[in-house]
């Protein structure tokens, strides 16, 4: 039978109460006993795990920081690619066709031809060509010329951009933007982490809250429990009347509501819990506090930090950065091509003619420059125009940043502060309720309090009790964001995981 069953069917008249009263103490009894076992018992099983710890664990495990590694390492290829462009290239053909010749008379001819060319960081390019033919004609237009005949070209050519194209910006915004791409995915990488840690921290300081309430709880049904028995024993006594039994059963009753609700939220922040850390739903964690030294913050020197640490700064200059490479590209693209090329090779032609074997040798050479306008801009106007609008809205998401850096670290700092100063306040309030509890107490037993004044001050001592830990947990709460905001968490996290 249910303890609350029995005591809602106890009975009403005062009279009859005190027949009962022993009942009623053995219902109660067992019931505290029971609320006592279990938590002792679950306390036993706990794992005492600090924010760290349970960080740790949630590293480890979460999906989504396992694709955040996998994005990274994809941008991290891209570079390869960029830089794969100044590689040689080998273009081949070969080719055996019958066709008239220019002349008019059926030929047989057999063609193969190779280049191999690669472009330079400076936006030259050097290309080696070669080239050999077997013409077989069907009529000899002059008996000195060879039939068959073979000829071999071999040239060296080197171009180099004068105006559009000069120090390859094509190559150097492909640079820009892999290296970009990289800084984003890992600036998403370590958003994903920050993101995931204030939601840890968030779960893991109202875990503790709770854990803290649910101490407190038991403290208070226990305080409560010490002093039904004193009066019980007063009543045999004839030193207290029935109302003080009324009284201080109605606060058991109370207090045991009160714990059954915050047991019940203590069950749901330890599911939640579990599943960030993909634990069994049956796992059980005591969260712990970790002792931070007591230090004064130097804001100007963790903005720094922070500028250099924060992801959305990195994506800001990530962004500002392939914005700046696109309207070099594109005032690249305004200019007209002039090119510069010269080339050297050999020829060579023998064969059999009709009177004597031919062979002929000379070397080849040119120099020429090559123009192109383009009369019609508006393309690339428009692209220039484009990553102008690119780079201001990188500098004001840059600049939005930086303000809530400097924000957000002098806040925190600021909240800290007076987060030590409410410490030291109800810790001096806490001792004060403890000499006001005792000295009731005292009073009580001497008969100069009754009982109402002395679950009046119980409960005050237990909201100054209670309101200490959660001011200790809110101290500790607010340097971890501050961690969390500058870096600092992963170097403490680091520290603690690599010590084990």
């Amino acid at each position: 039978m249910r303890p609350d069953y029995v005591i809602q069917h106890l009975y009403v008249g005062a009279d009859e109460i005190m027949k009962n009263k022993i009942l009623v103490i053995n219902v109660l009894w067992l019931s505290i006993v029971f609320v006592q076992a279990v938590s002792a018992t679950t306390h036993d099983d706990k794992n005492e795990l600090t924010i760290y710890q349970v960080m740790q664990r949630v590293i480890d495990r979460y999906p989504s920081l396992k694709i955040s590694a996998l994005e990274l390492e994809q941008a991290a290829s891209q570079r390869q690619q960029v830089e794969s462009q100044l590689g040689w290239i080998l273009n081949n053909s070969g080719e055996i066709s019958r066709d008239l010749s220019a002349l008019g008379t059926p030929s047989d001819r057999f063609d193969i031809n190779g280049t191999i060319s690669r472009q330079l960081e400076s936006g030259s390019s050097i290309s080696l060509i070669g080239g050999y033919r077997y013409e077989d004609s069907s009529l000899t237009f002059s008996p000195i010329l060879p039939n068959p005949a073979h000829t071999t070209r071999l040239d060296l050519s080197y171009r180099m951009p004068l105006l559009k194209g000069k120090g390859n910006p094509l190559y150097s915004e492909g640079l820009i933007s892999a290296d970009a791409g990289k800084e984003l995915a890992s600036a998403n990488a370590l958003l994903t982490r920050i993101t995931l840690a204030e939601k840890v921290s968030n779960l893991f300081y109202a875990a503790v809250q709770t854990e803290a309430r649910l101490d407190n709880a038991i403290k208070s049904v226990q305080r409560t429990r010490k002093l039904e028995n004193y009066i019980n024993k007063n009543v045999d006594l004839g030193l207290s009347e029935s109302k003080d039994t009324l009284q201080v059963r109605a606060q058991l009753y109370s207090k045991l509501a009160d714990l059954s609700a915050i047991k019940l939220q203590d069950k749901q922040q330890q599911s939640s819990l579990n599943r960030l850390m993909l634990e069994d739903w049956r796992y059980i964690t005591k969260t712990i506090l970790t002792q931070h030294t007591d230090k004064n913050y130097n804001i100007p020197e963790l903005i720094e930090t922070a500028k250099l640490y924060h992801p959305l700064v990195k994506i800001s200059q990530a962004k500002l950065n392939i914005a700046e490479s696109k309207i070099d590209s594109a005032l690249d693209n305004k200019n007209d091509s002039l090119d510069f090329v010269v080339s050297v090779g050999t020829r060579t032609s023998n064969g059999q003619s009709t009177t004597a074997t031919v062979s002929e040798q000379d070397w080849a050479g040119a120099v020429k420059l090559e123009y192109q306008h383009l009369f019609d801009d508006r393309g690339i106007s428009s692209k220039y125009k484009q990553a102008l609008i690119e780079k201001n809205i990188a500098q004001q998401n840059l600049q939005t940043s930086f303000d809530d850096i400097r924000y957000t670290v002098s806040g925190l700092v600021s909240e800290i502060n007076a987060a030590k100063s409410a410490v030291k306040t109800a810790r001096q309030k806490l001792k004060s309720e403890s000499l006001k509890l005792k000295e009731v107490e005292q009073r009580f037993r001497n008969g100069r309090a009754n009982t109402a004044q002395v679950i009046q001050f119980q409960n005050e001592y237990s909201l100054a009790e209670l309101s200490y830990q959660n001011q200790k947990v809110d101290l500790n709460r607010r340097i971890v964001a501050l961690q969390i905001f500058t870096g600092q968490f992963w170097k403490e996290l680091d520290a603690q995981h690599g010590g084990k």
